[in-house]
Order: structure tokens, then sequence, then C-alpha cells
């Protein structure tokens, strides 16, 4: 009898209503173990995400791409989890974002170039700096159209490119955060962060240069450093009509 919809059951799990056959006694420890199994997936979709993207990226996302989605994390929520993540780790060690440092650098060409900075849209620019994980869900569509149009004569839709890319940018988060915290110990900012565009930029080219992987290893290292300049003008493209008010 399931002690969910009172049906009768057979097997491990009700035909009715999906709960398990067998309901543990509810305790503390228990309560953690579902929440994290359920909800954030810690147990098992993250950490093999992060394992399975460090150590096998191509592979894997080829696996959710072709329907073997189970044991992977979503990719919006990847993304989104990872970005958050390191956002706090940040905000703890008094580190700024690189979304903090694309601004600030954005805001000091602007005043280099004695534009008037009363015409910038400083509500928006101080939105996506607070707002690190959407501002980075909202610049993925940017590198999906980076790669689509790199690689335009694949097999992979857009839609495809927007997975791809979710994963590469949620694990570019991740090393951006490991970075921040080294960055306590190595007391050399400039260095630090040259260190980490490079490890995120060398991610994206190995996963890329091994998921697109029908050509030979300079084609597609090409190819791949094609995406992110396309990728790259998408977003100043972005800048220009955003981050004006246009008054």
């Amino acid at each position: 009898m399931c002690k969910n919809c009172d049906q009768e059951i057979q097997q491990n799990f009700c035909a009715f209503c999906g709960q398990k056959t067998s309901v543990e006694p509810l305790t503390t420890t228990r309560l953690i173990k579902e929440v994290s199994d359920n909800v954030f997936q810690v147990n098992h979709g993250l950490f093999y995400s992060i394992k399975a993207l460090t150590l096998h990226p191509a592979l894997s996302i080829n696996n959710y791409l072709s329907g073997k989605r189970k044991q992977y994390f979503q990719p919006i929520a990847y993304a989104f989890t990872l970005a958050t993540l390191y956002y706090l780790i940040t905000k703890v060690i008094g580190h700024s974002t690189f979304v903090d440092q694309i601004f600030e650098g954005y805001m000091l060409s602007v005043e280099n170039k004695n534009t008037n900075t009363g015409e910038v849209n400083v509500n928006l620019i101080e939105w996506l700096t607070s707002n690190y994980a959407y501002t980075t869900l909202l610049l993925v569509p940017l590198f999906a159209l980076g790669t689509r149009i790199a690689y335009f004569n694949g097999d992979k839709n857009l839609l495809e490119h927007l997975v791809l890319n979710l994963y590469i940018t949620g694990h570019q988060s991740l090393i951006y955060g490991i970075s921040a915290v080294i960055g306590l110990v190595v007391n050399n900012e400039d260095l630090m962060e040259a260190i980490t565009l490079l490890c995120s930029m060398a991610y994206a080219i190995f996963v890329l240069t091994t998921f697109f992987n029908n050509k030979h290893v300079l084609v597609r290292i090409s190819q791949a450093l094609l995406s992110y300049i396309v990728a790259f003008l998408f977003i100043v493209l972005f800048l220009g009509v955003m981050m004006f008010d246009g008054s």
C-alpha cells in the first residue's frame, strides 16, 4: 500500500504517484539528504557533472545532447549555480567579479573618450554587476551565436550550441571561483587575473576542439578562437545598444 496515495503497489515505486515503496523514518540527516538529492542534486548531479566536465567535457556534453541526461546537472542550473557560487565567493573575500572588471574597464573607456557619462545607463550597469548569475545567463546566448557561426558547417543547431556554452560558462565560473580563493594566498592580482583568463580560455578551446573533432586540430583551434572573436563583437554591440539611455 502506497503511503502517499493509498493505492496498491507491487514494485519499488508507486505507478500512480511515483513515491518509493519503502519510506524511511524522517530524521534530520534524512531530511538534509533528501533536500540535497532532490533539490540541489548535490550528492550526484552537481558533483558528478563537475567531475565529468573536468575530465571528459566533450563526451559528457555529447551524452547530454544524445539523451543520457539523468546523471548530469541541467545546463541552465549548472551555469546559474556555479556563477552564483563564484559571485558569493567574491563577496566573502572582497574580490571583484569578471563582470565588475568588464564594466569598470568599459566606464573608464567611456571617460577617456570624453563621452558624456550621464548618457550611460548606470542603473542597468549596477543591476548587471549586482546580479552576476543572471548576467552570465544573458551573455551565454551571445557565445552560442559565436560558436554557431564559427562552426557553421557543423551538425549542431543553435539550441545545442546553447547547451554547450552553458556547460562551458558554468565550468569557467568554477575556474574563476577557485582562482579567487587561490588569489588570497598569491599576492599578485594582475598575475592571477592573467592566469585565470588563460585557464578559462584554454578550457573553452579544449572543449570546443574535442567536441567538434572532425577536422585538423589547427582548424579546430582557429574556429574556437573565431567563435570568441564573434562573441566578443556581439557583446560590444550589446554594450553599445544597452548601456546608453538614448536621452
